[in-house]
């Protein structure tokens, strides 16, 4: 079954425009005319190896995706097959990624990424509450919109507590530039899995690149087993440089204990940054008189990888 423009599946979502094209499936800009709204369809591919396996995948990704309710957590619909082809309906997030914004401005005031962060954390541990560890955290998973609400995407590779195991012992899951040194060992991701994975990426934000880099991806990967984090450049506040170092901790035990956690502590810092920002307002209202403060991220409602066998991909360097 080859999907085309203008499509109909399930008798009530249409295929507008194919987003991308990898190598388990195909995301499309769908819509769905009972509801009138547009939404984001994956489909699997059926001119693939391992078929079964990746469907299995796909399954597992609705099953992990079915019951995370929240602001900051793309949505999941429906999930559905047809003749062999798995279909995931999703929110459509019509946004920019983190990684695009990386792109385009290098290094971020703190004051411009502590609120996605802060929106992020919070995805998460509702994930993690759920028993749901992402294991794939990095910027391009992470969805931004012009009013700054973040949503998180992609959980092809999540694991979940409450599932069978799906991949094998030993198997490496992630993103070289982003992923945890047990994750990059093979070991059992968890929740500070995660949390360094984010670690991660404030890293990225505040430096303008990443901690660790190589000529391949199981290079970077020991580089997280092995390797010191550099670190973060001086303009970098104190606290927040240090908070993000406690989350690029190599030993799980020694980064924060959940993302509330993150979340809780990054917001801290994004109030005394912002209070040290705000102009004496008594001087210029009379005294006794102050401005409301609007708080940016308010709440929302050397065993290493065996490269053969490792699903662990990299992304192009900047």
């Amino acid at each position: 079954m080859r999907l085309v423009e203008g499509q109909l599946i399930h008798r009530r979502y249409r295929l507008d425009r194919r987003l991308a094209q990898g190598g388990m499936g195909e995301v499309w800009k769908g819509y769905d005319i009972q509801l009138d709204r547009p939404v984001a369809i994956k489909a699997l591919r059926r001119d693939t190896q391992d078929t079964e396996a990746k469907l299995k995948r796909l399954r597992a990704e609705a099953h992990n995706s079915a019951n995370l309710a929240h602001p900051n957590i793309a949505a999941l619909f429906e999930y559905y097959e047809h003749d062999g082809i798995g279909f995931l309906i999703m929110e459509y997030v019509p946004s920019k990624s983190l990684a695009d914004i990386y792109h385009e401005r290098g290094a971020m005031p703190a004051l411009e990424l502590l609120p996605i962060l802060i929106q992020t954390a919070r995805g998460l541990f509702v994930a993690h509450s759920h028993g749901v560890i992402h294991r794939d955290v990095k910027p391009a998973n992470i969805m931004v919109s012009d009013n700054g609400e973040v949503k998180i995407t992609d959980f092809g590779v999540s694991y979940s507590t409450n599932q069978v195991q799906i991949t094998q012992d030993g198997m490496v899951v992630g993103t070289a530039q982003y992923i945890s040194p047990e994750q990059a060992q093979g070991l059992t991701a968890t929740p500070q899995s995660d949390i360094y994975s984010l670690g991660v990426v404030a890293y990225e934000g505040l430096a303008g690149h990443r901690p660790f880099t190589g000529a391949t991806a199981v290079d970077i990967a020991a580089a997280h087993v092995n390797e010191p984090v550099p670190p973060l450049p001086d303009g970098v506040d104190t606290q927040l440089a240090h908070f993000v170092m406690a989350m690029l901790e190599k030993d799980p035990k020694d980064r924060p204990t959940d993302a509330l956690m993150v979340a809780r502590t990054l917001a801290k810092i994004e109030r005394r940054l912002l209070d040290q920002e705000t102009p004496n307002t008594e001087m210029i209202l009379g005294a006794g008189k102050k401005l409301p403060r609007m708080v940016v991220s308010a709440p929302h409602s050397a065993r290493l990888l065996n490269a053969a066998g490792a699903n662990i991909t990299q992304e192009v360097s900047r």
